[in-house]
């Protein structure tokens, strides 16, 4: 078994608002087609939607959706395409740099760390002249910052700052003036740490609340730069649309209780099936290359998932 991502063959810079809506998503007048709005969907439900069509599909679905694994499928013949690592890199270059044309209803969008202090940094990091005051003690660090919309600098409240480790996962959320404070012991803090910035709920300046506004995004930073106070950007939520294939890679790292699982149990798992994985009350989180080895290892390099505890309600 590998694990199947989504792959997107034909970008369209078509409007989703032009588009007459209908029980399967929209209909394009255009290319006289349905699009499909994976949006809304799990990679599970996605998965099953692929299996059982009759071909090409054209669909409307995240940036973060085209990054995450789908769950395992019965692969058709004409999905069938061939995969190496160079195929992999032109693939998210290409898909990223058709830019305002194919992806006209929206900006392209990131999300940036910009650092209020004189330190060197990696790439997605800038410096500031300011100098604030740092709070640490021998114990743990206090990571903290700002999160605010980049087009109008307004605060974004509910962001959840996710600092993240095999043995521990801590998080905060802004509040309502965007500001955070997230509290890290000394002793999970690494050469290489992660922290995701999420966006699964946050609140607009008008006050109303809404779903998924926002990029998510995962940043690498060593043990002196988050003992530093930041300022995000959010940026908005990158909408694609085209036809859509797949392809294969290696699998992923899944990580349960602080140890590995076999890959093939969490996928039964997630289909409902008979397995030594259990999935009730538990969330997952998936991380891309770059991150998975940040907190994993060289062995993550195709990627990281670590179940979590669902929050209490």
């Amino acid at each position: 078994m590998k694990s199947k991502f989504l792959k997107l063959n034909k970008a369209c810079s078509e409007q989703w608002d032009n588009m007459k809506p209908n029980e399967k998503g929209s209909f394009c007048n255009v290319c006289s087609k349905n699009v499909i709005d994976f949006t809304k969907l799990s990679q599970l439900e996605i998965s099953e939607k692929i299996k059982n069509s009759r071909g090409e599909i054209c669909a409307r679905l995240t940036k973060k959706q085209l990054e995450t694994p789908l769950i395992d499928f019965e692969i058709q013949k004409k999905y069938s395409l061939p995969y190496s690592n160079i195929a992999a890199s032109l693939l998210l270059a290409s898909t990223l740099a058709v830019g305002q044309t194919a992806y006209a209803q929206n900006q392209k969008a990131s999300t940036e760390f910009v650092q209020t202090t004189n330190l060197s940094s990696k790439s997605n990091i800038k410096r500031n002249q300011s100098n604030p005051k740092i709070s640490s003690s021998d114990d743990f660090i206090t990571f903290k910052g700002k999160v605010s919309t980049q087009k109008s600098g307004k605060p974004v409240k509910n962001a959840k700052i996710i600092f993240v480790t095999v043995q521990k996962i801590l998080s905060a959320y802004s509040s309502e003036d965007g500001s955070f404070s997230l509290e890290i012991p000394v002793e999970l803090i690494d050469n290489d740490n992660v922290i995701r910035v999420s966006y699964e709920e946050v609140e607009t300046e008008s006050g109303k609340t809404t779903q998924m506004m926002y990029d998510d995004k995962d940043f690498i930073l060593s043990k002196k730069q988050l003992n530093s106070e930041y300022v995000i950007d959010a940026y908005p939520l990158i909408l694609i649309m085209g036809g859509i294939g797949h392809y294969v890679k290696k699998n992923p790292i899944v990580i349960q209780n602080h140890k590995r699982i076999d890959y093939k149990d969490f996928i039964n798992a997630r289909h409902g099936k008979k397995s030594s994985c259990n999935l009730e009350n538990k969330d997952f989180l998936y991380f891309e290359s770059e991150a998975a080895i940040a907190i994993y290892g060289k062995e993550a390099e195709a990627g990281l998932y670590i179940l979590v505890d669902k929050p209490k309600k």
